[in-house]
């Protein structure tokens, strides 16, 4: 009994002496509750980097506008093109937020009771269906056009449906209209390279649904007049949202033999 009372009185002595403090409760609550955000945040993070990786592979050409799948083809087989397109960055960014989900949950209150696989699949899930949801209000589209226009980096890191409409020498552009000046039949385009192009739409056969605004994105099909002077045989809008079950003319558009990566930094 002695024994035990004097190794109380050198605890108090020693807590004394180095002046320890108890932590309060709410330091606690406050540390849950930041890991939990941390969880929450990394999972809305991880779901908006899937719903931009879902938009950019879905908005490859050959998974729903196949009218000029065998120019884009001429240069490699199809697996080889879906290999490419697919957003490795995005999923890599997914993949990152994922496990920073994963640590903010593992250090909640009840988290260590959970498998390590439950927690990353869980988190996948979530990021999956919220990715489902913020693409039915185009979450996906806007940041991947966001970063194409403004992210010069952003470019190098993807293969987007973008770097198939950049090669006007080849017959294929694209990009935003800045003026349409219907008296003189022509279109001036801002490409994904910046440039400036005068596009001759005299004698263009404008698809349905397709709007000639400025700020819309379309797709151009033609060939290099002069420098910077583009003649357009087909215009369509950018979005996949129509379909036309007759096939487009491009006999006088040449085959792609090599397509190479041209959207510069």
């Amino acid at each position: 009994m002695i024994m035990l009372k004097d190794r109380s009185k050198s605890i108090l002595e020693e807590i004394e002496k180095r002046k320890v403090v108890p932590i309060p409760r709410w330091h606690f609550v406050l540390q849950r509750f930041g890991f939990w955000l941390l969880a929450a945040i990394s999972v809305l993070t991880g779901s908006i980097a899937m719903a931009t990786a879902i938009y950019v592979f879905i908005d490859n050409d050959f998974i729903e506008d196949h009218e000029y799948i065998h120019l884009f083809l001429a240069e490699r087989p199809l697996i080889a093109e879906i290999v490419a397109s697919i957003p490795y960055i995005w999923l890599a960014t997914l993949a990152l937020f994922t496990l920073v989900a994963y640590f903010g949950f593992r250090h909640t209150k009840t988290g260590y009771r959970y498998a390590t696989t439950k927690v990353i699949a869980g988190a996948l899930l979530a990021s999956l269906l919220l990715s489902v949801g913020l693409n039915t209000i185009d979450v996906g589209k806007y940041i991947h056009r966001y970063l194409i226009e403004n992210v010069h980096v952003y470019t190098k890191l993807v293969y987007a449906n973008e770097h198939r409409w950049t090669h006007a020498e080849k017959g294929l552009l694209g990009g935003k209209i800045i003026q349409y000046q219907k008296d003189k039949n022509r279109l001036i385009l801002k490409d994904f390279n910046k440039n400036i192009w005068q596009i001759d739409i005299s004698n263009t056969e404008v698809r349905p649904g397709t709007r000639l605004v400025p700020g819309k994105q379309v797709k151009i099909t033609g060939v290099v007049v002069a420098a910077q002077t583009f003649k357009a045989y087909t215009i369509q809008g950018w979005s996949k949202r129509y379909h036309r079950k007759r096939p487009v003319s491009v006999s006088k558009i040449a085959p792609i033999k090599a397509v190479k990566d041209t959207l510069v930094p």
